[in-house]
């Protein structure tokens, strides 16, 4: 969309931003608190007995996460309908956004969810994203702890589709909104998935399952992709199991722990 034709709808603009950031804002303080968090780590530790699908799914589907997702899903494929016909136009981007995902999986697992606390101009800076994932790792037992804050979520819902609409004609963003957020929802279900009880049996997710698993407890430096592996390939962060030395920080990632818990590496639980 041309600019001058964007600068048209800046009151509309000024007013969606305005809501925007008070829902976001709300989210941010009712969920996905350092307290939540804190308390959830500390629960018992272990996967517990197998279980099936349909209670896991279950659970997932009541959390808020994957619902502001289908959300998600339902508005930008429904605007799709509405935008007509698909073209060539719509499977390229499509394809576009499946070949740069597992890359982005990569460099988001690696340089945001990883991120070591730092200082800047003698504040110490430590996103709640990063806070959030640490405390993932030090309870990897427990799913929830795994899943993209709401606010975050919300954030992405509200972010994306304005920049789709800036960089590409209307119909080809929806396109490439509703493929991306298809996306996030099957890497959210797959990663809380491999964090419960649930063992594969299928050799596609066997292998993702075994993937994050040996990320958790083999060695956190390797094995970042969650749905799609080849951005490990390319990155040369897939060694074999046996290749990889094992890792003294599976848990805390390198981060000292305020409470003084130590490091304890549980072992892979085998699949069928």
């Amino acid at each position: 969309m041309p600019l001058m034709q964007w600068l048209a709808y800046w009151p509309w603009f000024v007013g969606y931003v305005a809501a925007s950031s008070i829902v976001f804002m709300w989210l941010r303080r009712s969920s996905s608190t350092d307290e939540e968090s804190a308390q959830r780590m500390h629960a018992a530790h272990g996967f517990g007995a197998s279980t099936t699908l349909r209670p896991i799914a279950t659970t997932f589907f009541r959390l808020s996460c994957p619902r502001l997702l289908v959300l998600a899903l339902a508005g930008s494929w429904g605007a799709g309908r509405v935008a007509g016909q698909w073209s060539f136009w719509d499977g390229a981007v499509m394809l576009g956004v499946l070949a740069a995902w597992p890359v982005q999986e990569w460099v988001i697992h690696v340089f945001v969810l990883h991120l070591k606390p730092f200082h800047f101009f003698g504040r110490q800076i430590d996103p709640i994203i990063s806070r959030n994932h640490r405390n993932h790792h030090r309870n990897p037992w427990d799913p929830a702890l795994g899943l993209t804050p709401p606010h975050m979520i919300w954030l992405y819902t509200c972010a994306l589709p304005a920049l789709w609409m800036m960089a590409l004609p209307l119909p080809q963003a929806i396109t490439g909104v509703g493929t991306y957020f298809s996306l996030v929802l099957n890497y959210e279900w797959v990663h809380y998935l491999i964090h419960t009880s649930y063992v594969p049996v299928g050799r596609f997710y066997k292998r993702l399952w075994l993937n994050h698993r040996l990320h958790h407890f083999k060695n956190e430096q390797y094995w970042y992709g969650v749905t799609m592996l080849s951005g490990d390939w390319l990155l040369n962060t897939q060694p074999t199991p046996q290749e990889a030395s094992r890792s003294q920080t599976c848990l805390t990632l390198g981060v000292a722990s305020d409470d003084g818990v130590t490091e304890s590496v549980a072992p892979l639980r085998r699949a069928a």
